[in-house]
Parts: structure tokens; sequence; C-alpha cells
């Protein structure tokens, strides 16, 4: 037999002839009908279908030490393949809903690559200090490029000492610090001071070192933050009427803005942000909704300045800074993270602090005060309601709460990017899709909540209350936009979940003000708006059990609403409309209308005193319309 009969069978089965197949089923080793201009699979598959020169050169691939190039056929071959491959992941992420850029920037996709995403951002961020000790960062197109300076041994700086932050001398600097307020007597700064750091909620304040440079004079100690301070503590403080709140707070507050003028005169200053976070807290709650917005804003542009923003090991030079620093920066990272959501989600605007690359609410170191037990703070006993005789809450439970709002904000500010801003580019089937794959992260991050921590009916509201009212408003935010007019008729599918939710956001406000009075907070009141307004969606259901309810909750929200609503003037207009667009509601019901819970909505309607305000805007179709204080529910 000849070589050449021989080698024959081998030859056909290992060098088998693609004719003429095109290079997309060449790729998926399918079989071509070759048909022009197109073949049966792409016509199926929707691909490109393009055929190669029927003439292919046989060529050897260069070696190690080779340095020629590959032919203009092979650059021609490879960038028609990627635009392929480009063309088919595309058409898989629209089916699947995803953005695999996205994901691969995460947090979660940094697995095997992290250290090299880590070297990455160390070389493009920096951190620098002056000759003042001022701490500022700059990128690779900055005027400083100070490499041989970088994380030098010699520039690391010192430890601070630990008896100056241990907490046995809390008790200590305490006593000296009360010599060192201004502007009031030495009692009540302190009363101020206590009353504050006892109803925190943001943590946007290290009380230890504050207490401890107010006596020492160190950095994280202003007047600013004082007078800050001073005018937070007053809408909480017992043993002041209303008329006494107000004059005292525009006092403190006509101070902090002397004392914010001067140091907008300097550098950026850790405390200077802290002050400016409550300077706009205090301007929201009171209706200067201006005022808050742009305090806030000030605030995050000098967190960015300092560079508090970026995780510290994504950026060289982060050596230079103390322990102390590094934690305090951490903590005022995610508080400014919190408030930027909370304050979006109330003014019905896009969040301006975005997430980055690295941060994570699980490393959040514990406060050095995290053993002791809290317990609410009352400047006069007689004034402390009998249910809080003996009240106490267990320690080592701050810090849990806090991480778990962090990780709830990361969840929200998703929410309000993709369900709720006009940019929005999702598609029906990939918002049905986002709502899937969100619900999970909610129900799984509920999970991690201690049994402790969760709000039990009957029983005392327990002060992480605002992460668990925030949390079942996020989950109503979240479906809300995938209701259909069958599921509020039928009180099925999303509506029958959601009404869960406001069923126990209204309790817990029940509960919370039963238990600690008025003390609400502008958060907790946007939490029990969006149930409330949810509520009044499904008085048009047509399951009477579900409408007598939800009108029962309404009813109890605005007796809350009348009560609490003095501490927080600017949801005044809020309630109003939502009153309105309620009462439209019910008279389209008898049923309702004539009920005990109706029939006290109607005449609390005819016979308050509602203020001119003009009518609110119906934002329906814009995407932005179910989510903040005055644009949650259009008038009816």
């Amino acid at each position: 037999m000849s070589p050449a009969a021989s080698g024959s069978g081998t030859v056909t089965k290992r060098k088998r002839p693609y004719g003429q197949s095109c290079l997309a089923c060449r790729e998926k080793k399918t079989s071509c009908d070759g048909q022009r201009p197109i073949c049966g699979g792409c016509q199926i598959s929707g691909e490109e279908c393009s055929v190669p020169p029927p003439q292919r050169t046989l060529r050897r691939f260069p070696g190690p030490t080779d340095g020629t190039s590959g032919s203009a056929e092979d650059v021609t071959y490879l960038m028609d393949k990627i635009k392929r491959m480009e063309s088919r992941q595309r058409r898989l992420e629209e089916a699947l809903g995803v953005d695999m850029q996205s994901r691969a920037a995460s947090p979660d996709a940094s697995g095997a690559g992290g250290d090299a995403a880590m070297d990455a951002e160390g070389a493009r961020y920096r951190l620098t200090v002056d000759e003042g000790g001022n701490v500022m960062y700059h990128g690779l197109t900055g005027w400083i490029q100070d490499d041989a300076h970088v994380d030098s041994k010699e520039d690391v700086a010192p430890v601070a000492s630990p008896g100056l932050t241990n907490p046995a001398f809390a008790p200590f600097f305490s006593a000296l610090a009360t010599h060192k307020h201004i502007s009031v007597a030495p009692e009540l700064g302190d009363a101020l001071v206590n009353c504050y750091f006892s109803y925190q909620v943001f943590e946007i304040i290290q009380q230890s070192l504050f207490v401890r440079d107010m006596v020492l004079g160190g950095p994280y100690y202003s007047e600013l933050l004082l007078m800050a301070i001073y005018a937070a503590a007053t809408r909480k403080i017992d043993g002041l009427g209303i008329e006494e709140r107000k004059v005292q707070r525009e006092l403190f507050e006509k101070l902090a803005k002397e004392y914010l003028a001067k140091e907008m005169d300097g550098m950026s200053k850790i405390p200077t942000i802290q002050g400016l976070m409550l300077l706009s807290s205090n301007a929201l709650a009171e209706g200067d909704l201006s005022h808050g917005w742009n305090y806030a804003g000030m605030a995050f542009r000098m967190i960015l300045d300092l560079g508090i923003h970026l995780a510290p090991d994504k950026v060289a030079g982060s050596a230079r800074l103390s322990p102390e620093e590094l934690v305090t920066r951490d903590k005022l990272f995610w508080s400014a993270f919190v408030w930027d959501k909370s304050i979006s989600l109330a003014l019905g605007r896009e969040p301006t602090f975005p997430p980055r690359l690295g941060r994570d609410p699980s490393t959040i170191p514990d406060f050095d005060d995290e053993q002791e037990v809290w317990t609410p703070y009352y400047l006069n006993p007689i004034n402390r309601p009998f249910q809080l005789g003996n009240y106490s809450w267990q320690p080592k439970r701050r810090v849990a709460t806090f991480k778990l709002l962090a990780k709830l904000c990361l969840i929200l500010h998703d929410i309000i990017v993709e369900l709720y801003s006009i940019e929005s580019r999702l598609t029906s089937l990939q918002r049905v899709g986002f709502v899937a794959r969100t619900r999970l992260r909610l129900e799984e991050l509920w999970r991690t909540v201690p049994d402790t921590m969760k709000h039990s009916p009957g029983g005392l509201a327990p002060p992480p209350y605002l992460f668990i009212m925030l949390y079942h408003a996020s989950y109503i935010l979240l479906h809300r936009p995938v209701f259909d007019s069958s599921e509020i008729l039928n009180a099925a599918g999303h509506v029958s979940t959601c009404l869960e939710h406001s069923a126990m956001a209204n309790m817990l406000a029940v509960s919370f003000t039963s238990t600690f009075g008025e003390r609400m907070t502008y958060v907790a009141m946007y939490s029990s708006f969006v149930a409330a307004s949810f509520d009044i969606s499904v008085l048009d259901s047509h399951k009477m059990g579900v409408q007598m309810a939800a009108l029962t909750r309404l009813q109890t929200w605005l007796n809350l609403m009348d009560t609490s609503g003095n501490r927080v003037p600017s949801i005044v207009r809020s309630v109003n409309n939502i009153a309105t667009s309620l009462c439209t509601a019910i008279t389209r019901h008898p049923t309702l209308s004539s009920s005990e819970p109706g029939r006290w909505i109607l005449m609390r309607h005819s016979t308050q005193a509602v203020n001119n305000l003009p009518p609110l805007p119906d934002w329906g179709g814009l995407g932005t319309d179910a989510f903040d204080f005055f644009d949650l529910l259009g008038p009816a």
C-alpha cells in the first residue's frame, strides 16, 4: 500500500476541511448549511455570518525570541472574533439583566485579583501631609508627585497613647470637660452633650475622642462641632417647651454658622465635616431643605478632600495615619454614606455619595464604649416616663446596629439608582430581575439580624428601631414600581408581602412612641410615611379585611404624626398632603367612610387647621415619584 493510500484515512480525520462553513459555525463546531448571505445557524442565533478567504496560508507561529508581528489577515480575523464575542456577551447581559463590567468592579467580584486591584488603586491615589499636618489626597494627574516620599518608614505617624483613649479615663475627661463649655452654663452644657450622645443614630462622632480633645485641645474637637451638638440636643432634651426649643436651637445654630465661617478659611478637618453633617440634620428636620442639602454636600466634598472615601489599603501614604485616625475616618465614611441615603430618600434625589471599592461595613471596628449598657437620658428624672423607669438595653449592640444600617444603605443605594432614577436604563424584564435579586439581598440581611435586636409584639422598642423601620420601608420601596392593578385589587403577590412590612412598621412606630415619647427621628418618620402611602393604595382592594386593616393603620399613623410632628416641622406639609389624599380615597368607598376610623379621619380633616400650601405636583411617569416626603403620594 502506498504511503498516500495508507495515510489517507488519518489525514482526513485530523484535518477535516471546513469547506464553506462560516466563522460562527466553526467556533461552535456545528455543521453549516453554507447558505448565503446568511446560513441557517446564524439566522437563528442572530450572529454575524462571515466566511474567511478560501485559501488559508499555513504559517509558523513565532518563537519566544522572534519579534515578527502577525499578518493583516491574522489581525482582521482576531478583531472579527472579538466583535462577535462582545456582541454575544451584550445579548447575554441584556437577557439576564446584569452588567458584567460593574460586577467585575464591585467588592464582591474582587477575588484572587484583589491584590492586583489594591496595587492599582494604590498607584492612582495617595495621601500627603503638609507642614501643618493637614492631610489630603491626589492622583496621578495632580501637581504633587513625590514618589520617593510615599510610605517611607520615617513618615509613619506615632501611635496614640493608649492611656488617653482607654474607656476607664472617660469619667476623668468628662469631669474636666465640664469647665470647657462655652456660651452656656457648665451644667447645661454637660446635659446637652450627654443627651446628644444618648440618642445619636448615625454615629457621626465618637464621644470619648470628642470629650478628650475638648479637654486637651486635640484635633477631634472644635467650637463649631460643640455648637452643632448643642443645637441637635436641644430638639431632644426634656424640660423645654416648643418655643424655648426654637429660641435655644436658633441661638446655637447662629453661633455654629459663625464658627463655620472661620473654619472655612482653613483646611478641611474632621470636626468641620461632623459639624456640617449635624447642621444638615437640624436644617432638614426644621424644613430648611436647601441649607440641609448644601451642608451635607459641603461635608461630602471635604471627605473627598481628605481622601476619607478611599479604603486605607487602596491608597498609598495611609501608613502616615495613626490607628486612631484610621478608625475615625472609617466610621465617618459610613456615617456620611448612611446620611446620604437618608436625605436622598427623604428629598427624592439621587445619592451623591456612592459606594467605594474596598469599603465593607463588616470591617467597622468596635466602639470604645461598646461594653456600656444603654439607658435613655433625661435631665430631670421627673420627666422620665413610668415605663422607662428601669429600662436598659444590652451592650455590644451599637456597632452591630450601625453595621446593619450601613449594609442596608448599600442595598438602598441600588434601589434608588436602578428603580427611581430618571437615568435608569433597566428594561421591564431587567427591572423584574433586579427586584428579585434585591429581595434576596434584603432577606439575607434580615437573617443576619440577631433575635435580640428584632422587635417583638408588645415589647419595648429596641434602640435599633431606625434600622428595622428603614428595612420595612426598603422592602416596600423595592416592590412599589412593579405593582400591578390586579395585585392591589386582590391583595396578592408583592402587595401581600408588603402588607406585612407595612403592618410591622406601623406597630414599631406605635411601640417606639409609647415607650420613648416624641423622640422619633426624621428617617424613622420617613419610613412610617412610606408604609402609610402604601396603605392608601390598598384602600382600593376588593378585600374588606385588607381595606379596614389599612384604614386603621392610617388612623394610627395620623395620630402619631400629630404628636411627633411638632419636633420635625418639615413633614407637616407631607402629612397634610397624605391626609387629603386619604380623605379622597375614603369617600370613594361608603363602607370605609361610615366606619369608625373613616369617620375619625374625615372629622380630623374637616377640623384640622391646614396651612395654605400649594398643591404638590404629580410626577407620575418620570420615575422619581415614589420615595420622598413631598412627592411620594401626589394629590388624588
